[in-house]
Formats: C-alpha cells, sequence, structure tokens
C-alpha cells in the first residue's frame, strides 16, 4: 500500500494537527509506503522555528518518504499558498509513485483544489475541526478583536468564505475519521448528507513510550498550547488569584506559540506577583515540552471550544492529574474524580476550586495521576490506534 498524507502541520510539531500526523507516520505499519507532503516552516511569530532543524532519519523509518512543497511563517494565509502547491505537486506525485490512497485533515482541506483534479485515488480525512467551531470557539472567549491570534480573526472576518469553501470540500465523496464520538456526532449532524457509515472513530492518541511518567513533581501549574483565545487562557488567568489565596507559592507555567502581552497585562492588573507565573514561548514537544508535563502537578485546559486536545493526553500520559472544561470530546477521556477534573467552560471560580483542590491534595494527584496514565495506554495509545487507521485505508481502497 502506498499512502500519501498531506500535513499543512508537521515538524516543527506546533500544534494538534502536527501532533497527530507525526505520532500516526511514525506508527503506521511498515510495509506501507508514506509519502508525507507539507510546508516548510522558517519561523513562527517571532521565533525562529525552522523545519531544516529536524532531521526525519531520527523520527521515522526508511517507508517515510518527505515532500516540502511551500512555506510557512504564519498561522493562516500559509494555508492557501500549501493548497496550491498540493495541486501543483500532487497529482504528479500520485502518478509517478502510484499512490493507493490520499489521507488529509480538516478544517485545513489540503486537498480542496485537488478535488477539482479527480485523481481517481481514495481520500481518506481526519475531522480534526471545522470552520463552524473555530468561529464558535473565538467568539465564546468574549474577548476584544484586537486581543485574538491571527487565525480567529481572519477566520471570522472570511467567515462566510470559508464555510462556503467547507461546504463544497465536504461534498467530494470521502472516508472520514473523527478523533471522538463527540466530533463524530457534530460532523453529521451539520453534513446531514454525509453515510454515518462513512465517518469512523478512531480516537486521537500520544506515544506513551515516549510521553512517559518520572515520578518527579514541582509545585507548578501547567498550560501548554497556541495562545488562542479560544484556549480560555482569560479563563485561566482570572482563576489565578483566587487560587493564589490558597495557596500563595504555586507558580502557573504557560507553554506556546503566540503573543501573550494581553494575557501578562491582565495578570499585572489582578496585582499576580512575577514569580507567580511565566511564558516561555514554543518549546521543542519532543525535548524540552515533556520534561515540563512529567514535572509539573497539575495541567490545566480551560478550552471553551475543542475536540480532544492532543495536549491533554500527553499531560494524562505523563502521569499528570487534568483540570479541563467539559466540552466537546474531553469527557470521553477525563472521569471526574478517577483520573482528572471536569469544569464548565469559562466558570472561573469552578476552575480555581479545581486546580486548588488538587494542590491541596498530594495523594489525590497521585492517584488521579496513575489512572490517568492508565487510561491512555488503553484507549489512547498511537500503536495500537496507528493499526486502526491502517485497517480504515484498506477499507477505503477497498470500496473503490
Amino acid at each position: 500500500m502506498k499512502i500519501c498524507i498531506l500535513a499543512p502541520e508537521f515538524l516543527p510539531v506546533w500544534g494538534g494537527v502536527g501532533s497527530y500526523i507525526v505520532d500516526l507516520v511514525r506508527y503506521l505499519p511498515r510495509n506501507i509506503e508514506i509519502h508525507v507532503v507539507a510546508p516548510s516552516r522558517e519561523r513562527f511569530g517571532g521565533q525562529t522555528v525552522r523545519t531544516s532543524d529536524y532531521d526525519p532519519h531520527n523520527y521515522f523509518s526508511e517507508n517515510v518518504h518527505i515532500h516540502l512543497i511551500s512555506k510557512a511563517n504564519d498561522t493562516f494565509l500559509y494555508n492557501a499558498a500549501f493548497q496550491y502547491a498540493c495541486l501543483k505537486f500532487v497529482p504528479h506525485l500520485v502518478k509517478d509513485e502510484q499512490i493507493d490512497l490520499i489521507h488529509s485533515h480538516t478544517a485545513h482541506m489540503p486537498d480542496l483544489l485537488l478535488e477539482f483534479r479527480r485523481l481517481n485515488v481514495p481520500t481518506v480525512t481526519t475531522i480534526h475541526t471545522t470552520i463552524f467551531g473555530q468561529r464558535q470557539g473565538a467568539k465564546r472567549s468574549g474577548s476584544n478583536f484586537s486581543d485574538l491570534e491571527f487565525s480567529e480573526k481572519a477566520t471570522l472576518l472570511m467567515y462566510p468564505f470559508l464555510r462556503l469553501a467547507e461546504e463544497v470540500y465536504f461534498s467530494f465523496p470521502r472516508s472520514y475519521l473523527a478523533p471522538t464520538n463527540w466530533m463524530r456526532m457534530e460532523f453529521l449532524r451539520f453534513k446531514p448528507r454525509v453515510q454515518p457509515a462513512n465517518v469512523q472513530v478512531i480516537y486521537n492518541s500520544v506515544d506513551t513510550k515516549q510521553f512517559s511518567p518520572t515520578g518527579e513533581e514541582e509545585k507548578f501549574i501547567l498550560f501548554t498550547g497556541r495562545f488562542l483565545a479560544a484556549k480560555g487562557l482569560a479563563t485561566l488567568v482570572d482563576a489565578i488569584p483566587l487560587v493564589l489565596a490558597q495557596h500563595p507559592d504555586t507558580k502557573f507555567v504557560f507553554i506556546g506559540p503566540g503573543r501573550s502581552t494581553s494575557y501578562e497585562t491582565r495578570l499585572k492588573e489582578h496585582n499576580v506577583p512575577n514569580l507567580n507565573f511565566e511564558f516561555k514561548g514554543y518549546l521543542n514537544r519532543d525535548s524540552t515540552l515533556i520534561e515540563y508535563y512529567r514535572r509539573c502537578a497539575i495541567f490545566v485546559a480551560p478550552t471553551l471550544h475543542d475536540n480532544l486536545p492532543l495536549r491533554i493526553l500527553e499531560a494524562m500520559a505523563c502521569g499528570k492529574p487534568v483540570v479541563a472544561t467539559n466540552v466537546g470530546g474531553i469527557p470521553e477521556a477525563i472521569t471526574p474524580n478517577k483520573n482528572g477534573a471536569l469544569v464548565p467552560p469559562g466558570d472561573v471560580r469552578a476552575l480555581a476550586a479545581a486546580i486548588s483542590n488538587l494542590i491541596g491534595d498530594e495523594a489525590l494527584r497521585r492517584k488521579l495521576g496513575e489512572n490517568a496514565r492508565e487510561t491512555v495506554e488503553s484507549r489512547f495509545d498511537s500503536a495500537k490506534n496507528a493499526q486502526r487507521v491502517a485497517r480504515a485505508y484498506q477499507e477505503a481502497i477497498a470500496m473503490t
């Protein structure tokens, strides 16, 4: 079997789609010839983040071939350039390498233009999110437009056009993978013409060998991810003074790409001392970031609208209790009082109370963390779920 994976995010990993693709490529069966088509990234915002710094031979086996066909320096506009580059490059790749299947991803839709070429090759698309979902997350944040991340601003401004493009995209025949049952139901609700049998649930997954616990713990609370308003950062920032009122020596560490200025200003307006928070910016997922997962006391994900963020599963795989919001597919991974805590989205007091409760109970943190690791090992392991994706490829090819 020969497959082409269209990777709008790849190395360096800077988002959930990139994490998903990198781990999938690592664990798909070696007898599958994989051609990854991706953009080359040189920076992310003001930070130097280069694809050229990564040696694919250290990540992937000999069955994996990387094709870098465009440039990426922002979080939104590069998608158009990548779509056009795919239109030019992929038909030749399909013909020359005799590709059996294309694996694509939403909401990026990198194969949107390709659909008009009629390649006669089946397509499997993973539904990470939708344009509607991205808009909902930004709107629910209540943030000023000026405080939104560039991709959020672009989504709001171009929403009618993007929704139309998405409708066209989903009108073409293809098979779908949904990373959660929630995403599957949401997708079928918005796309009633899609046959339910064409949407298969295969959970988001984590490399449990790479993301593993060490038993170490420091008294800091960790947030990772892009600094999007939809991630609920404002809710977390407003909860910090309430947590510090009970646990004044607690520190909050924020790791991820994006502008942190508005959140730092908000913390200062709350009179939060500098010693109690730190914004680290982008860190390499495969080394430094994992150490922060392993050392933190609690991981927090106050997202306002999401599917099942991989950062939650990464923290759970490292044996850490997670305080997250009860939205999207998150309850499919987190069971309150068993392997984490769930709070309503946007509820500052509930978030502060859940964090404070765990800070004050070391035994509970240890218990929830151990159960979290077991949950990921049993249901969200990359090695196991990559086998399911391979079977989905075979089924899609057999239907053509």
